[in-house]
């Protein structure tokens, strides 16, 4: 019976260019740190109701609880695009409003 190949480590996993679990790790970082800068900008009633989902340089998608919050937060949306790109988010052309499904 042939022995199982050696089971790499995670420093060695990421220590390839290529490497998928690099990338993620990389879009991860990337999410999270706007998701902190937006959370920053957004006024104190919204923080608890949205997150950042999906970002891409370019477009932002940030999920509101329900579409009470949603509204709220498309009224700010310039604005809050407006303060993303002072803070050095400068790529950043649009921002879209998504409701989260609901949990039934």
């Amino acid at each position: 019976m042939k022995r199982p190949s050696r089971a790499k480590s995670v420093a060695d996993i990421l220590s390839k260019p290529d490497s998928l679990l690099k990338g993620l790790l990389k879009q991860s970082n990337s999410l999270k740190s706007i998701n902190e800068d937006v959370q920053k900008l957004l006024p104190d009633e919204l923080k608890d109701h949205c997150m950042v989902s999906e970002y891409n340089q370019t477009s932002l998608i940030i999920t509101a609880e329900n579409a009470a919050w949603s509204t709220r937060l498309r009224y700010i949306s310039s604005d809050l695009l407006t303060n993303l790109r002072k803070a050095g988010h400068y790529s950043l052309a649009n921002i879209q409003i998504k409701v989260k499904p609901s949990q039934i």
